[in-house]
């Protein structure tokens, strides 16, 4: 390995008597180093230049210890990249590497908008965690969730992870800063009522059974619209979760080239198929009640009528819900279609997601397990289902504990609280008498100072055996069991 120092100015270049370039002696101009530092990964080799030192003892300094990190293994070199040039290399690698469309919509919004205009024009080496905690600052300006923020800056702190791995910087600057705090938002679905008026109100409507496989099983609205019959066994009364229909964002779609499809050759401007959101909900199983198999029946039937209609200009895509030319449905539609039944129905405002959401909170409250609800939704952890309807869940640890208490085995059951009429009777009893002036109080409560003396009247029974003689704030059931 090898380096050395020269200084740059607006002086002529002199030599001495051997060739040399001689530095200039006056104060002024800068200092700079150059060493070799390896070679890149196509075996050439790399020279690294810096300078702005004021020096020549700054520049000595600074090559001594730039050749000590190349000589331990610990230099890294960012080939010049900014970080725009960075974070493009990123996400054409992820990809290529199949990332699924919908992550990879969202890093490229996360990118184009974001990140790039806050921090694209940094050199990668020079980006450091205050560049950071600035955008963070920047972005938390009220006008976004805390959420979004937290998603921006996940899709930085991945990018420089690989950056990382590829020795292009030697730490990540996203890794360790102060977050803003982001609270999942309690769900408020529809009450089983609620529920029932709008599946009745819809049940003659032709997307009606869509809205009722939603209810009925918890998929995500591109999973329901990107269901084949392929993938449902009514004998079994099973589906198989493979597919999703993808909408991109209002905002780019008409800059988007139709995509591909492996049914009609035009393809579909602005959607695409793709695979579920999440890894743990592709080719999961969701099994279905009879009435939502009633309802996919009557569908069916009214779908061949309408395939009978069309005749050869039907565009058959295997689709459960489809147009009535067979093409596929667009997400957003779906959604108006969904606003305006409620609003027919008369019904309190929910979102379409919040059909989802109801399932859920129906299968807790019929006491299936947290996991198995989690399954079945398809959500990447438990955890996920845990934090969404933790407000649903206090009954259910309840039952939890019951169930297992249960399970013990006891010589003697513990006895049940008593009621408030068999509570110790400390009351003092007094001898009748004829005279009216001498007649006994109404209160049979003897007198503080009397019980406090923990006598035993006439007629009150045995103490209770507690250890206090205050028998006015004795237990009823410490009473009871004495």
């Amino acid at each position: 390995m090898k380096g050395s120092v020269y200084k740059r100015c607006k002086c002529p270049v002199t030599y001495d008597a051997k060739g040399n370039r001689r530095n200039c002696r006056k104060d002024h101009g800068a200092w700079y180093y150059v060493a070799d530092a390896g070679r890149d990964e196509t075996g050439k080799r790399r020279q690294v230049r810096k300078g702005g030192f004021r020096t020549a003892a700054e520049a000595e300094a600074a090559l001594t210890e730039l050749l000590a990190r190349v000589g331990e293994g610990t230099y890294t070199h960012d080939d010049g990249q900014t970080v725009a040039q960075w974070l493009a290399t990123w996400l054409e690698t992820k990809e290529r590497a199949g990332l699924r469309p919908s992550t990879l919509r969202a890093y490229r919004h996360h990118i184009e908008d974001y990140l790039v205009p806050q921090l694209g024009r940094l050199r990668l080496r020079d980006l450091r965690p205050s560049h950071v905690d600035q955008l963070l600052t920047a972005l938390d300006n009220g006008e976004r969730k805390a959420a979004t923020i937290r998603r921006v800056h996940a899709t930085l702190r991945s990018a420089l992870s690989t950056a990382v791995r590829r020795r292009l910087v030697t730490f990540n600057a996203a890794k360790d800063v102060e977050l803003p705090k982001a609270q999942r938002p309690k769900v408020k679905p529809w009450e089983p009522a609620e529920l029932g008026a709008f599946l009745d109100h819809i049940g003659t409507h032709r997307l009606g059974a869509l809205f009722e496989v939603i209810a009925g099983t918890g998929m995500r609205r591109g999973e329901a619209i990107g269901l084949r019959w392929e993938d449902v066994d009514l004998a079994r009364r099973v589906i198989v979760v493979r597919q999703q229909i993808v909408q991109e964002s209002g905002r780019k779609k008409n800059k988007l080239a139709p995509a591909p499809c492996q049914y009609c050759e035009a393809g579909h401007l602005g959607m695409s198929f793709g695979k579920p959101k999440t890894a743990s909900g592709e080719d999961r199983v969701i099994d279905l009640d009879e009435g939502t198999v009633g309802a996919l029946l009557a569908h069916r039937m009214r779908q061949d009528a309408e395939r009978e209609q069309w005749g050869e200009a039907y565009k058959d895509h295997g689709l459960v819900f489809a147009r009535e030319d067979g093409s596929p449905l667009r997400p957003d539609d779906v959604t108006k279609l969904f606003g305006a039944l409620v609003d027919e129905a008369g019904l309190r405002r929910v979102r379409l997601h919040d059909l989802r959401h109801g399932q859920a909170s129906l299968m807790l409250a019929a006491g299936v397990d947290l996991a198995i609800v989690s399954k079945r939704l398809g959500h990447s952890s438990i955890s996920i289902t845990s934090d969404t309807y933790s407000h649903l869940l206090a009954g259910v640890g309840r039952d939890a504990a019951e169930r297992a208490s249960a399970l013990v085995p006891r010589s003697r059951k513990t006895a049940p609280a008593a009621p408030a009429e068999d509570v110790c009777d400390h009351s003092v009893t007094t001898p009748p008498t004829d005279s009216a002036d001498e007649a006994a109080p109404e209160t049979t409560e003897p007198p503080l100072t009397q019980v406090n003396e923990g006598s035993n009247p006439e007629g009150s029974g045995r103490p209770c055996g507690t250890r206090t003689h205050n028998q006015w704030i004795k237990s009823p059931l410490l009473c009871q069991l004495s």
